[in-house]
């Protein structure tokens, strides 16, 4: 009977019947299922495990042996692969959450891609340099509000000098007692809509 498990369960019925219970993990549950027969005396053989269980014998024999290496804690440990390692290591982030905090900070994820090149010595694409910044460190670039070639800067401050003083000459004429409500709009460009 080379077949038949030399396993000594450590746990009681009722322990292992309240694991199963509070179990909401389908292979943990299965686990502790073979503890269960084993302790109750169901089943003997590892074979016999397998076919109620539905699993190749390798994988009730990997259980059993977790098991009596590290107990149950061991048995009904899920591991979990280590993941890909990062393109930009934690040192590096952290010196590229400095230069993003900074006043003039970057214009461009291209630039940030190039300083990373050039200061830190990490060659890495500009989708990386994107996703880091925009999605993971959710960080904005220090990009200047669009201003046209054509403005004239001496007409925008008289402008803004003589605003204050239309807008108290039209409350005067047209306000007849009432509330003069002020709306204003930049250029629209209804002539590009279809």
């Amino acid at each position: 009977m080379a077949n038949k498990l030399q396993v000594q369960i450590q746990e009681t019925v009722e322990e292992l019947e309240h694991r199963l219970e509070r179990s909401a993990i389908a292979v943990n549950k299965e686990k502790l299922l073979v503890l269960y027969w084993l302790a109750t005396k169901k089943i003997q053989k590892r074979a016999e495990l397998a076919t109620m269980l539905k699993r190749d014998e390798s994988t009730i024999y990997r259980w059993l042996r977790a098991y009596k290496q590290g107990g149950i804690n061991e048995l009904l440990s899920i591991k979990k692969a280590p993941g890909k390692t990062p393109h930009i290591p934690p040192s590096v982030r952290e010196k590229l959450i400095k230069k993003l905090q900074e006043p003039q900070g970057e214009t461009s994820y291209g630039k940030l891609q190039l300083w990373l090149e050039k200061e830190c010595g990490i060659k890495v694409s500009y989708k990386v340099v994107h996703d880091l910044v925009h999605y993971k460190l959710k960080a904005d670039l220090k990009v200047p509000r669009p201003q046209s070639n054509k403005a004239n800067e001496e007409v925008q401050a008289s402008f803004k000098k003589k605003l204050c003083e239309l807008i108290k000459v039209m409350i005067k004429y047209f306000g007849n007692s009432k509330p003069v409500r002020i709306w204003c709009q930049d250029e629209s460009r209804f002539g590009l809509i279809t």
